[in-house]
């Protein structure tokens, strides 16, 4: 545009008439509502001179949408101008004095937003967001019920008022919202969501910050299901709002999807550099990674901007802690104790902890919400004895905030502390009924009243009365034989009674459901069972279809109880969970091993920075399992070279408050630099030891197919393509392109497995076994067609041929289950006893979540009368299937065996619970009576008692009670 151009443009604009500037006015406000906020600073700038002065609607109207463009990127200097600039010309206009206000809240001068307040609300005492300020800085300033009559003052104007446009229903909405908080009126945050954010959508359909409002007070109970959507639409509306793709960010690091919180953050800083919220996610995930460093840096930035906000300032106090070691609680108390009266507080030397609290009480004595972010950072710490106080600190000081009481609560699920919880929870619900967690985690407390309790010396074990009574029985006794050992390995005891909830299906909620409810007051986690390190939940092995052996978990899970509380819960996640896999003393499993076969030469390993996150947010289930996996593996890289102490030793330095790279140094004398090299050498000298027997992984069809097309004289590509086509029941062109490779390579291995698959239809074992045959090495064997020319030999009841071939793939490929698997189905075929034995031991030790080859084992033992291995294998049995009637008659013989007869008669009843047609259980019955041993009598017949006492439901026990106390 030439100059003169130009000169024409702006005399136009100058001359623009009235509804012309608001037109302009309305197009530059849907820049800054759409997030185009540099088109929407040139549109009103370039409106500047055509603006009346004597018209002060216009100009305020003006001055408001440039300072929202300056705000939403964090110019706060270019907005404080425009306004203080529009004030000279109007200093009487409220809004604008309103506005003003509205800035010194965002500096944090709290008192002279008050008087600016004051100051519109003179001009005009119905100003809306005049008293909206005022209700914000006097909450700042701790006058919590000056504060509240602000925040009312909004409800009641809106019902005097009903005002339409979408402006002021916001403003009126975000104070209502507060009245609602701070007095339980559930009937508002309905109306809030239902009707007056929709209605100010209606007013204006790029009012993105009402579709905003929305989703913050849904998110806020944890209505994930019905927040999330109203993100995105204020997200649709404007994509460059800073406020909303904070706030996505903040939900996405609830989920601990922290590479996504992380991209949400590097989104909202974009925008606008200074915003607060944006800076406060940034720090909680530098602070969730250990660099406080970082976290202060970053810190500095907020503060440069408010130097007194509470949210900045508690981030701060957090990080401090983290920096020069944790606060006592008597560090925390003597503060909070002198919040109304800070002054009154010498103290000689304060901590830059107790620094920062005091500096926030000398502005606000009420700093609630300050202190609950500080419990949750400690919380998150797993500080819980500092978080604790936090919460009743902050549930004392600002007693009208709902968050504290439902953090409360649910930290004291998290210890353990039912009662209290009960409690808690019931008036944070009175307060705050829709609040997701709260909810469910009060159905959680109500089933578990319903639960029968099973208490022993060092546990706390509560089951479903009805459904999993028997299992939790044998959990009890299983925690007390492992607890010497575990105890004694870590030499460490909890200090009081450790809790393990199971939960089965109830009420119409799957176990896993209640289980996951138990854990994070939501209906979905990952895992099977869980510890907070002071309780254990998990699902009951009888609640899912996939059976599992729950001995290991149990195990596992204590193992973290100990580690945890003995680091004070230092010990981080890899750590602990390398101790815990460690202690289970199970075989690698065959998915690690395979990993490590892929990613070691691929170079694609976690590290100590990052492995962390492979437990937390994986982004594949493999993900998750190489997070286990090497875990385990750091662990015995440390055994193998820094001694079989070392791991006691890096578990008293994390108890000493070490962090890992300090904890390394100490106890491996190295850097971890060196330490990662050197572990990534011991895993790349462990994985070319090992000799990969696998099938490899062939491309899509259609990618063979259009290599088959580049090369169609290439054997070995014809063979891939027919194997391909067969597994795809695409048998006439598997056989056609088989039948083409075999021509020029005979001994073609895909091949001959395709053309043997072909004749596996029609059950024609001769014609495959021969095809597979022909291609057979046992010298070298090709891995596929050894396992389906075992197989094919095994179904065709070759048991002696089939047997050769399995024990060639268990030499190749020990480690794979199901080499022995079929080798232990050649020798059941031919009942050759005294070789299947060890093979069943073997495959129980890999194949440790199946109950077959135990129960085989105990039948063995009973059959040549080695009873206690007959009580060991079945006992095996029952941790994984602790319902199976045949492995309780198995342990009741072997008990009688061993003259254990008050053992043999428990096991006979649980028989009879088990299974009421269990006929052996039913002849035992009978036979008890006489065979009982005189000297045993009178334990026997207690123990009857009580069995007819717990099995009140079975007239057969009570019978037999009967009988033996005849």
């Amino acid at each position: 545009m030439s100059w003169a151009a130009i000169l024409v443009w702006s005399c136009t604009l100058l001359a623009l008439a009235e509804p012309d500037l608001k037109a302009s006015l309305q197009t530059a406000k849907e820049h800054v509502q759409k997030g185009r906020y540099a088109e929407a600073v040139e549109a009103y700038e370039t409106l500047r001179k055509s603006l009346p002065q004597e018209n002060t609607a216009l100009a305020t109207q003006w001055a408001a949408g440039l300072m929202a463009a300056h705000l939403a990127e964090g110019r706060l200097p270019e907005a404080e101008k425009v306004i203080a600039d529009t004030l000279k010309q109007h200093p009487l206009q409220p809004r604008l004095i309103a506005h003003q206000a509205q800035l010194k809240l965002l500096r944090g001068a709290y008192q002279a937003a008050l008087d600016l307040a004051d100051q519109s609300l003179n001009q005009d005492d119905n100003e809306p967001l005049a008293h909206l300020q005022r209700g914000h800085a006097l909450r700042e300033l701790g006058q919590l019920k000056e504060a509240d009559i602000e925040y009312r003052w909004c409800v009641r104007h809106y019902n005097n008022a009903q005002p339409k446009d979408a402006e002021t229903l916001l403003i009126l909405g975000e104070g209502a919202s507060y009245y609602a908080r701070w007095h339980s009126v559930s009937q508002i945050f309905n109306f809030l969501v239902n009707t007056l954010c929709p209605d100010a959508l209606k007013a204006d359909p790029q009012a993105w910050e009402a579709a905003f409002l929305s989703g913050e007070l849904l998110i806020e109970k944890y209505n994930r299901g019905q927040g999330m959507p109203e993100y995105r639409a204020a997200l649709a509306i404007n994509p460059r709002a800073a406020d909303v793709l904070a706030a996505l960010g903040e939900a996405a690091f609830q989920q601990l999807d922290l590479k996504e919180a992380q991209s949400y953050v590097e989104k909202t800083l974009a925008v606008n550099p200074h915003h607060a919220r944006g800076l406060h996610l940034k720090v909680d995930l530098q602070l969730r990674d250990g660099d406080f460093k970082a976290a202060l840096v970053t810190l500095q930035t907020a503060i440069k901007v408010n130097p007194h906000d509470q949210r900045t300032l508690a981030r701060q106090a957090f990080a401090f802690a983290l920096q020069d070691g944790w606060p006592e609680g008597a560090d925390l108390d003597v503060v909070v104790k002198h919040l109304a009266a800070i002054s009154e507080l010498k103290l000689p030397q304060p901590s830059r902890f107790q620094k920062v609290l005091i500096n926030i009480a000398g502005i606000n004595p009420h700093p609630g919400e300050c202190l609950h972010l500080l419990g949750e950072q400690f919380e998150r710490h797993f500080r819980f004895d500092l978080a604790e106080r936090c919460y009743l600190a902050a549930g004392e000081t600002m007693p009208q905030a709902p968050q504290p009481k439902a953090s409360l609560g649910m930290l004291y699920m998290r210890v353990g502390r039912i009662d209290e919880a009960q409690k808690t929870l019931d008036k944070a619900f009175e307060v705050d009924p829709y609040h997701v967690r709260i909810s469910n985690m009060r159905k959680v407390l109500k089933l578990l009243e319903e639960y029968r309790t099973i208490q022993t010396d060092n546990f706390v074990i509560r089951v479903d009365a009805r459904q999993d009574r028997i299992l939790g029985r044998y959990m009890a006794e299983y925690l007390e034989e492992i607890y010497p050992e575990l105890t004694e390995k870590f030499g460490f005891e909890p200090p009081t009674r450790t809790q393990f909830e199971i939960f089965s299906k109830a009420k119409g909620v799957t176990g896993h459901q209640w289980f996951s409810a138990r854990m994070v007051g939501l209906q979905w986690i990952q895992t099977i069972g869980a510890s907070t390190g002071w309780i254990v939940a998990l699902t009951s092995p009888q609640a899912d279809a996939q059976q599992f052996n729950w001995a290991n978990v149990l195990k596992h899970e204590f193992v973290h109880v100990i580690t945890l509380q003995q680091t004070h819960f230092n010990c981080p996640h890899w750590f602990t969970e390398a101790l815990a896999t460690l202690s289970e003393g199970t075989p690698r499993p065959q998915v690690w091993t395979e990993l490590l076969l892929e990613r070691v030469p691929a170079g694609k390993l976690m590290t100590l920075d990052n492995i962390n996150l492979g437990f937390q947010r994986p982004e594949t289930p493999l993900d998750w399992q190489m997070a286990y996996c090497q875990s385990q593996m750091y662990a015995r890289y440390m055994t193998q070279q820094h001694g079989p102490d070392a791991l006691k030793k890096l578990l008293d330095a994390y108890r000493r408050g070490l962090q890992t790279p300090a904890a390394i140094k100490e106890v491996c004398g190295v850097d971890i630099p060196t330490f990662e090299a050197g572990y990534k050498a011991y895993l790349e000298q462990l994985v070319a030891g090992w000799k990969a027997f696998s099938e490899p992984e062939l491309p899509d069809l259609a990618t063979l197919e259009e290599q088959h097309q580049a090369q169609p004289q290439d054997a070995a590509i014809s063979g891939k393509l027919a194997y391909a086509s067969v597994m795809r029941r695409k048998f006439e062109e598997g056989r056609a392109f088989a039948d083409e490779s075999q021509k020029s390579s005979p001994k073609d291995p895909y091949a001959a497995v395709a053309l043997a698959e072909i004749a596996l239809l029609t059950k024609d074992y001769p014609v495959a076994i021969k095809h597979l045959e022909q291609v057979h090495s046992a010298e070298n064997p090709h891995p596929l067609v050894l396992r389906r020319l075992a197989q094919a030999k095994l179904q065709s009841r070759d048991f002696p041929g089939a047997a050769v071939l399995f024990q060639l793939g268990t030499e190749k490929d020990p480690d794979n289950k199901a080499w022995w698997q079929g080798l232990a189905a050649c020798y059941l075929g031919v009942d050759e006893q005294e070789k299947l034995t060890p093979v069943l031991e073997h495959l129980a030790e890999l194949d440790y979540d199946s109950p077959g080859p135990r129960l085989k084992l105990a039948q063995q033992a009973l059959a040549r009368g080695d009873y206690a291995q007959t009580i060991r294998s079945a006992r095996q049995v029952l941790y994984i299937s602790v319902m199976d009637a045949e492995a309780h008659a198995l342990l009741a013989q072997g008990y009688a065996g061993l003259n254990q007869w008050d053992r043999a008669l428990t096991e006979w009843v649980i028989t009879h619970a088990v299974d009421q047609e269990q006929e052996d259980a039913l002849a035992a019955f009978e036979k008890l009576p006489e065979e009982i041993p005189a000297d045993q009598r009178a334990s026997v017949y207690k123990v009857a008692s009580e069995l007819a006492r717990e099995f009140d439901d079975l007239p057969a026990v009570k019978t037999l009670a009967e009988a033996l106390t005849d």
